[in-house]
C-alpha cells in the first residue's frame, strides 16, 4: 500500500507545488496608449490611484490601452472590472500579447478580450475611409492585426477598404458570449496566457478557451467608447512549467486509479 501511495503522489501533476504566489500590480508603472482620433472621439485618459491598485478611463472616446510592463506570457493575472455610471453601452476588456507602439504597428499581433452591454451598429465617419459595423452584444476574444480603423474594432472585422489592419473574431463567451455587463457590478476576470493557449474566466466560471500559436507581450486593458470604468485589485504569478506523469503513472490514469480517495480505496479491496 506504501507504495501505490508513492507512486501516486509522483504521477500527479507538480504545478500545483511549485507554483509561484499572485504578486499585487503597481499600475504606477504601466502605460496608456490610445488609436488616433476620429470623428470627436478623443484619446483615452487613464487615471492611476495614488496606491497603483486602480485605474479609471474617464473618457468616451477612441480604442484605448493601458499596458504593463511585464509579458504577459506564462502567467495567470486575476483583477477586478466595474463600470460606474450608465453613460454608455460599449466597449470595456483586455489586451494579451500587445506591444508599446502597437497602435501604430502594421505588424502588431495582439489577442484582444473585449465587452460590449448592448448590441449598436455605426459609423464612424471620416477621416476612416471603412464603412460603418455593428457591435454584437457580449463577451468575445478577437484577434487584432496591423492598424484596424475604429469601425473594424466596433464590428470585429477586417473591411478591404483598409488592408493595412483589422480583425477577427474568434470565439465568443460561454455564457456571456450574447449577455452585456451591468453597471455598478463588478466582474472578475483571470486569465491564463500561454504560448499555446489562451482561457479566460469571469467570476470563476471559464467564458472563453482558444489554442493557436500566440506571441508574448504584455497584458493591457481595454476600452472604447466607454467612459468611467474601473480596473482595480490586479494580481500575477508566474506558471510553472507542465510536469508530464512518467510512463508508469500513464497506466494510472487509465485505469482511473491516481485519483486520491475514493480510486484508492478500490485498489485496497483488490
Amino acid at each position: 500500500m506504501k507504495d501505490f501511495i508513492r507512486t501516486a503522489l509522483i504521477a500527479l501533476p507538480l504545478s500545483a507545488s511549485i507554483a509561484a504566489a499572485q504578486v499585487p500590480v503597481n499600475l504606477n508603472t504601466w502605460s496608456p496608449q490610445s488609436y488616433p482620433a476620429v470623428a470627436g472621439f478623443g484619446a483615452g485618459v487613464w487615471n492611476v490611484a495614488p496606491n497603483g491598485e486602480s485605474v479609471t478611463q474617464s473618457v468616451n472616446g477612441q480604442p484605448t490601452m493601458f499596458a504593463s510592463d511585464f509579458n504577459a506570457q506564462g502567467t495567470e493575472v486575476a483583477g477586478r472590472i466595474r463600470v460606474n455610471t450608465q453613460n454608455d453601452d460599449d466597449f470595456i476588456g483586455f489586451a494579451l500579447g500587445y506591444h508599446i507602439g502597437d497602435i501604430t504597428n502594421t505588424a502588431a499581433d495582439y489577442l484582444l478580450v473585449d465587452w460590449k452591454q448592448a448590441t449598436q451598429t455605426f459609423d464612424f465617419g471620416s477621416p476612416s475611409n471603412t464603412p460603418g459595423s455593428t457591435a454584437n452584444r457580449g463577451l468575445a476574444v478577437s484577434r487584432v492585426t496591423g492598424i484596424p480603423t475604429a469601425d473594424e474594432f466596433w464590428g470585429h472585422t477586417n473591411f478591404a477598404q483598409n488592408p493595412a489592419g483589422g480583425l477577427a473574431e474568434l470565439q465568443r463567451g460561454s455564457t456571456l458570449g450574447s449577455t452585456g455587463w451591468s453597471v455598478g457590478t463588478d466582474y472578475d476576470f483571470r486569465f491564463v496566457f500561454l504560448p499555446t493557449m489562451l482561457q479566460v474566466f469571469v467570476n470563476n466560471v471559464m467564458q472563453l478557451n482558444i489554442n493557436g500559436a500566440f506571441g508574448d507581450g504584455s497584458m493591457a486593458f481595454y476600452n472604447f467608447s466607454q467612459a468611467d470604468v474601473t480596473y482595480s485589485a490586479f494580481t500575477v504569478r508566474q506558471l510553472p512549467p507542465t510536469v508530464a506523469p512518467e510512463p508508469a503513472s500513464i497506466a494510472l490514469l487509465a485505469t482511473g486509479l491516481l485519483v486520491i480517495g475514493g480510486a484508492m480505496a478500490r485498489r485496497r479491496r483488490a
